[in-house]
C-alpha cells in the first residue's frame, strides 16, 4: 500500500502541469467620442473572449482606463476587440479598419500573440496605441455618416460602410440604428482633409451586389464604380445621405418635390401589398389640379413618371413591375405626398 501510495505520489509530482498566466487589459477610452454607453465597456471576440456582454472591463477609480484580468494557459493567443456598450450585433465595437493593428480577414479586430508569462496590454479605445497614451493627433476629425433607408427594406445582414480606398469591403463598417428610426450611422476619426470615395450596401455582399445603384444619378461617379466621392473634410462633419438616392439633407425626398409641403390628404393608395396593379385616389381639395407622379424602386431608379392631369383616381399597373419596395409621390401645386407599397407575388 506505502508503496502504492508513493508511486501516485510521484506520478503527480513529476506529471507536467500547465502553466498558468494572467492578462491584464488597460484599455483608455479618451477617444470615445460622446460619453460611454451606460451598459459599459467589454473586451469580445477571437476563440476566447465570447460576446459582447461576456468579459466587461471596469474603471473603480473613474480615470478613464477600463480594466479586466483574465487567467488563462501559457501560448494563449487569440483575435479580441473591444465595445462601448453591450451589443450582440458588435454595432457598438470600435473601428480600426484600415488601422495597422487590425486584421481585416478577422473582422478587423486585433490580435493578440501568444503570452508565455503575465502580461498588461495597454491599448486606446478605436486606435492602434500600444502604450495606452491615446495620443490625439490634434488634426483628427471625426465623420459621422448618416444614412436613411426609408426606401428600401433592410437586409437581415445589416447597413455597411464601404468601397473606395479607405472604407473595405461590405461587412467591414457596420453602420448602426439603435432607436430603429431607420437612420443608420457610423462615425470614422480621419485624418484633416482626409477625401475618399465610397458607397453604403445593403446587406454583407463581398461580390457588391448589394450595393445602392447610383448609375446615371449626380452623386455616382461612372469612373469609380458609380459610388459617391467625399470632398476633403477639415473639421467635424455629418454626412446626411438616401439610400439609392442624391438627396443630401438625408431626406430621401425626390428632387422634384424639394420645396414643397407635405400633404398627407393628398391621395390614399390600396393596397400596399400589391400584386397587379394599386388603386390610388387623390383628395377632393386638389380636383382639378394637375399632378405629377413619381415611381422609385428601392435602388434609388426611377421606374416611370406620369401626368396625372386632372384625375381623380388613377390605377396603377404594376403587372410587369418586379417583386420589391416602390416609392410612389405625387406632386402638384405648392404639395406633395410619398408612400410605399411592395410588390409581392
Amino acid at each position: 500500500m506505502n508503496k502504492f501510495i508513493l508511486s501516485a505520489f510521484m506520478l503527480f509530482v513529476l506529471s507536467p502541469l500547465t502553466a498558468q498566466v494572467n492578462i491584464t487589459i488597460e484599455l483608455n477610452t479618451a477617444t470615445i467620442s460622446g460619453t460611454i454607453d451606460p451598459g459599459g465597456i467589454f473586451v469580445a471576440g477571437g476563440c476566447c473572449f465570447g460576446n459582447p456582454g461576456d468579459n466587461e472591463l471596469l474603471d473603480p477609480d473613474g480615470d478613464g482606463i477600463y480594466t479586466g484580468t483574465f487567467q488563462q494557459d501559457a501560448g494563449f493567443s487569440t483575435f479580441y476587440t473591444f465595445l462601448n456598450g453591450n451589443c450582440g450585433d458588435y454595432g457598438c465595437k470600435e473601428n480600426i479598419a484600415g488601422l495597422a493593428c487590425s486584421d481585416p480577414a478577422n473582422f478587423n479586430d486585433r490580435f493578440l500573440p501568444p503570452v508565455m508569462s503575465d502580461t498588461i496590454i495597454r491599448a486606446c479605445f478605436g486606435t492602434c496605441d500600444a502604450d495606452g497614451s491615446c495620443t490625439i493627433v490634434t488634426d483628427s476629425i471625426d465623420i459621422t455618416f448618416e444614412l436613411n433607408t426609408e426606401t428600401i427594406m433592410v437586409d437581415a445582414g445589416g447597413i455597411f460602410l464601404a468601397g473606395g480606398s479607405n472604407f473595405g469591403n461590405p461587412g467591414d463598417n457596420p453602420m448602426i440604428d439603435p432607436d430603429g428610426d431607420g437612420i443608420y450611422t457610423i462615425t470614422v476619426r480621419k485624418p484633416q482633409g482626409f477625401a475618399s470615395y465610397y458607397t453604403f450596401t445593403n446587406g454583407n455582399c463581398g461580390d457588391y451586389s448589394c450595393k445602392e445603384d447610383l448609375e446615371g444619378l449626380e452623386c455616382g461617379d461612372p469612373a469609380s464604380f458609380n459610388d459617391r466621392f467625399l470632398s476633403p473634410v477639415m473639421s467635424d462633419t455629418i454626412v446626411k445621405a438616401c439610400f439609392g438616392n442624391c438627396a443630401s439633407d438625408g431626406s430621401c425626398t425626390p428632387s422634384s418635390v424639394r420645396g414643397l409641403s407635405v400633404d398627407e390628404n393628398l391621395f390614399t393608395l390600396r393596397p400596399t401589398m400589391v400584386n397587379d396593379f394599386a388603386e390610388i385616389v387623390f383628395g377632393n381639395h386638389v380636383d382639378g389640379k394637375e399632378k405629377q407622379i413619381l415611381i422609385v424602386n428601392a435602388a434609388g431608379q426611377v421606374v416611370q413618371t406620369v401626368d396625372a392631369a386632372y384625375q381623380y383616381n388613377y390605377r396603377l399597373d404594376t403587372s410587369n413591375y418586379p417583386s420589391g419596395l416602390y416609392l410612389f409621390s405625387v406632386a402638384t401645386e405648392g404639395s406633395y405626398l410619398t408612400k410605399k407599397f411592395v410588390v409581392s407575388r
